[in-house]
């Protein structure tokens, strides 16, 4: 496997495009909502998310529900294990290293979401467990849910795994032949667009403030067909290592001129962006930490920071274990004067 640039990695993963199809199951209508979403000519999301839903037996959407609810994540939390234990290639590896770990630290890996609280975490001690599982942003029932999982840990991690088999089986087996030829097209776009670092950036706003330039981090972007125009971030604390899942459509949103105006403006239009525009305005946060001073849960905080982060306002920095973002005054200044600009001539 041949990098695209020194410590940047660009793959083709069916585990991740699996965990992906899952959330998007379970979550179209929350993702559904991002903007300027596109029905793909040769493959209609929600034609999938329709037939798929209908033909799947009511044990497999529970399972949906209770592994890959937008509020928590917990499913694609697994994105960066799958990388670490060499296992992104296969999804039947994939299953079998899931089944070698012990029960609590499969727990473990479904809570290292990114929008954790700080603190000490004794996985074998159930205090330790409660006190994080309530220091979390995460609604009362999502919270519920992680201490019933805990609590029967062993038969949670067979659930997930017959999760996996089923949904590979059923849906996902059938269609990965079609995916990948979509998957290769973007990655081809990838390689034609991207030839420096600069340009790395240019095309990944989410990549903004990642230290990739001077070899300190690892980075690995592979295409989605289920996050269309979204992306997701992944971190893993085993080892310094960044991974972005990213829509097939995600390559050149950042490209538009006049809509880009129209985008800005919609952004702007949102109440809770705003908040958060203002907040980091005063200071940097980290998710976990400004989910709590504006009351928001994680998802809603993931969501609004992801299309704010797309536009260039605020720029991830990675710290340790955490993303700390930062306001980009000059791309909001930038922006601004340009609206003047178009508006007022």
């Amino acid at each position: 496997m041949s990098p695209l640039l020194p410590g940047v990695f660009l793959i083709r993963s069916p585990v991740f495009e699996l965990l992906a199809s899952m959330f998007r199951l379970q979550s179209h209508e929350h993702l559904s909502k991002t903007p300027a979403a596109l029905t793909l000519a040769d493959f209609d999301v929600d034609l999938f998310v329709d037939r798929t839903r209908k033909s799947l037996p009511q044990p497999v959407l529970e399972g949906l529900k209770v592994f890959f609810n937008e509020e928590s994540y917990l499913g694609l939390s697994l994105v960066s294990f799958a990388w670490v234990q060499s296992a992104w290639q296969s999804v039947e590896i994939f299953m079998d290293r899931l089944s070698q770990m012990s029960p609590r630290e499969l727990f473990r890996s479904l809570l290292s979401t990114g929008y954790s609280p700080d603190g000490p975490l004794n996985i074998d001690d159930p205090e330790s467990v409660r006190d994080y599982i309530n220091r979390t942003n995460l609604p009362d029932l999502e919270k519920w849910k992680l201490s019933y999982l805990y609590l029967n840990a062993e038969s949670a991690k067979q659930q997930f795994i017959d999760l996996v088999a089923q949904c590979h089986e059923r849906y996902f087996a059938a269609e990965w032949e079609r995916l990948q030829k979509l998957q290769d097209e973007s990655m081809a776009r990838v390689a034609e667009r991207v030839h420096s670092h600069r340009d790395l950036m240019n095309e990944f706003p989410i990549l903004n403030g990642v230290p990739i330039d001077n070899g300190g981090v690892e980075v690995v972007l592979a295409p989605s067909v289920f996050y269309h125009l979204d992306s997701l971030s992944s971190f893993s604390d085993e080892r310094l290592l960044f991974i972005a899942l990213y829509g097939i459509h995600y390559l050149g949103r950042k490209s538009m001129r006049s809509d880009e105006m129209a985008g800005f403006l919609k952004v702007l239009s949102d109440e809770t962006r705003i908040k958060i525009i203002k907040t980091l305005a005063v200071t940097p946060c980290f998710g976990y930490e400004l989910a709590q001073r504006l009351g928001l849960s994680n998802s809603t905080i993931s969501h609004h920071l992801a299309i704010l982060a797309d536009m260039g306002l605020v720029v991830p920095d990675r710290q340790e274990n955490r993303v700390y973002y930062t306001l980009d005054r000059q791309r909001l200044g930038a922006l601004l004067a340009s609206l003047d600009r178009q508006l007022l001539g």
